[in-house]
């Protein structure tokens, strides 16, 4: 190589003094040396969020209800688990095309029976179906932590149904909340919203590992349950018509001493 006019550089970092995190099944990240945040990401990150935010504003004339909180966790959860199930199916089938067919072939089939069980069952109890995504989660996490199933045909089969079971029973829930609501496109909003910041969120992958986003998500289902115990009053307390009424006539207003 010296001949060629190459110079050779592996025992430099072979024996390199930086700090390299070891890379796991939680953490696969070889072209990272460390834990760390991507901060080049977030410029676009943030500006993805806010023109969602914007859009949604533009498009949407609907003042969001108490009542859409919940579509907007489930929309936050849905996606931080599909995200994650293409990443970690990719560790068991490998990185290929495939695997996205795995994992959205899964999502659909589990999206399409959710739906198909909704309405066999009629089904309108959120409380159960909430603890149903959780004990999904939790079980996905505890094997996760102990190290996965086995390789074997069986075990990659496993895998992918228990990566993709979240998502069929999150449609439950999503079904059995939707027919109560009269404004869908309001609804439709603000889980397509939601689903953006999910999608922001698998990023914390890369500082704490998959393993976090399960937790992550079954926070994200938490919260979407304790959103449907609050009372059903507006966000917003004025629409944009209520505000221009008001500027047109300065004198309906009170002001408070």
């Amino acid at each position: 190589m010296t001949a060629s006019g190459f110079i050779e550089h592996s025992e430099f970092y072979r024996t390199s003094g930086i700090p390299v995190d070891v890379s796991t099944d939680d953490w696969p990240f070889l072209y990272i040396p460390r834990r760390i945040y991507p901060v080049s990401y977030i410029p676009m990150l943030a500006l993805v969020i806010l023109l969602s935010l914007y859009l949604s504003r533009i498009f949407f004339n609907e003042k969001p209800q108490i009542s859409h909180l919940p579509f907007f966790f489930l929309g936050a959860g849905f996606m931080l688990v599909e995200t994650k199930a293409i990443t970690e199916l990719g560790l068991v089938f490998g990185n290929t095309w495939q695997v996205i067919a795995i994992a959205v072939g899964g999502i659909l089939t589990m999206s399409f029976l959710s739906n198909s069980t909704i309405q066999w069952l009629r089904w309108r109890s959120s409380f159960l179906l909430h603890l149903f995504v959780l004990v999904a989660l939790f079980a996905g996490w505890w094997i996760a932590k102990a190290g996965g199933l086995p390789s074997s045909s069986l075990g990659r089969l496993g895998t992918a149904l228990l990566l993709t079971c979240p998502i069929f029973f999150s449609g439950l829930v999503f079904s059995s909340m939707l027919p109560k609501e009269s404004c869908v496109s309001s609804v439709m909003a603000m889980n397509l919203l939601g689903a953006m910041c999910g999608g922001v969120l698998e990023y914390n992958s890369m500082y704490f590992g998959f393993h976090f986003l399960y937790l992550l998500a079954m926070g994200l289902y938490a919260l979407s349950f304790i959103s449907t115990l609050l009372p059903a009053k507006p966000i917003v307390a004025r629409s944009s018509a209520d505000q221009a009424m008001s500027l047109s006539n300065p004198s309906s207003g009170t002001e408070a001493h």
